[in-house]
């Protein structure tokens, strides 16, 4: 991908707009607190930035790449496309919510993530190690993690709003940094455009002078 925007600029910034369109529309489906409203919105968002992103990855691999069987761009727009295909499928029948996926996903990471500090704590006190303070501050954070990710998924439907609006604001930061690197990229690739001059009279006058030396 970081090959792929070095070659095409533009496609940084095109995928910028994406995601702060897309991360301020998932705030505003959750500041409206309407469950049903909220996970067919986060679907039909997701699924229109990833079918706009797919289209102009695979034009870019027609347009410019069109001499090569297989590119990066090709693979990035179909996978895109694909995934578009499935969350609009989901809106239809009713059977895959991003948005319960994601709360699902995060709720099973605090719990992994939980059971591994734990494990560590325990295994550090049964080692008996100097490091005692790190073996019970590994078991609380292990504790803590557990405990928040079965609150996650017994309480699901009374958090997914703050899941929303955090997963909005992440998406709008994400936006925010690849625009800005992408007008640093687009302005430091026309400045370098600008500064290049040619070399060939400079060495032209320097045979001439040359000439003129031995001529002497």
């Amino acid at each position: 991908m970081k090959s792929l925007f070095s070659k095409y600029v533009w496609l940084q910034l095109v995928l910028s707009i994406l995601l702060l369109f897309s991360g301020s529309l998932i705030i505003a489906f959750a500041i409206s607190g309407r469950q049903n409203v909220l996970r067919d919105g986060l679907n039909l968002v997701v699924a229109i930035t990833l079918f706009i992103f797919g289209l102009f990855a695979i034009l870019t691999a027609f347009i410019f790449e069109y001499r090569k069987v297989l590119t990066a761009a090709l693979v990035y727009g179909s996978i895109c496309i694909a995934l578009g295909v499935l969350l609009c499928n989901g809106i239809y029948n009713k059977n895959l919510y991003l948005l319960d996926f994601i709360v699902l996903l995060l709720s099973v990471f605090f719990i992994v993530i939980g059971v591994i500090e734990l494990v560590k704590g325990i295994i550090m006190l049964l080692k008996k190690t100097k490091e005692t303070g790190i073996a019970v501050a590994a078991l609380v954070v292990g504790l803590g993690f557990i405990a928040l990710g079965i609150i996650s998924i017994i309480y699901r439907n009374q958090i997914v709003n703050a899941f929303c609006i955090l997963a909005g604001v992440l998406l709008v930061a994400v936006g925010v940094y690849e625009l800005i690197m992408g007008i640093r990229t687009l302005a430091h690739s026309s400045k370098n455009r600008g500064g290049k001059k040619s070399t060939k009279p400079a060495k032209a006058n320097q045979e001439v002078k040359e000439l003129d030396y031995t001529k002497e």
